[in-house]
């Protein structure tokens, strides 16, 4: 199944927050009682003019590191990982700029990565 990539409306004070499931699941159907743990990370994004993204990258954070964590990940097509990096390559949009944000890696009980969520405001640096 294909990574799943949803995009909330553009917030004036919060700019465009994604949700990224790599879970194989119906899209959107991962619940709150799900994830078991969030981890934050600083990803670089590639985003389209009307702010789709095209690609994303990160680097696992060590407790992310073992093979149990990135079960999911791997079964991804899209998915480039050469530990600690991961490159995410996402069908349709062409990007065409590149920005920082922040993001929380989702982990399920056994520890597997099923999501990541993704905020970003355009032309704000992420910290």
């Amino acid at each position: 199944m294909a990574i799943s990539v949803q995009r909330d409306a553009y917030d004036e004070n919060l700019g465009f927050s994604y949700y990224v499931s790599f879970k194989p699941t119906v899209p959107g159907a991962i619940l709150d009682e799900d994830v078991c743990a969030r981890v934050p990370v600083e990803t670089t994004l590639s985003v389209s003019e009307t702010g789709d993204i095209a690609d994303f990258s990160f680097v696992l954070p060590k407790l992310c590191r073992s093979e149990q964590a990135i079960t999911f990940l791997r079964r991804q097509q899209q998915a480039r990982i050469s530990p600690p990096q991961v490159h995410i390559a996402v069908p349709g949009p062409m990007g065409d700029s590149f920005a920082s944000a922040v993001g929380n890696l989702e982990l399920d009980l056994a520890g597997r990565i099923i999501a990541m969520s993704i905020n970003w405001m355009p032309g704000v640096a992420a910290c």
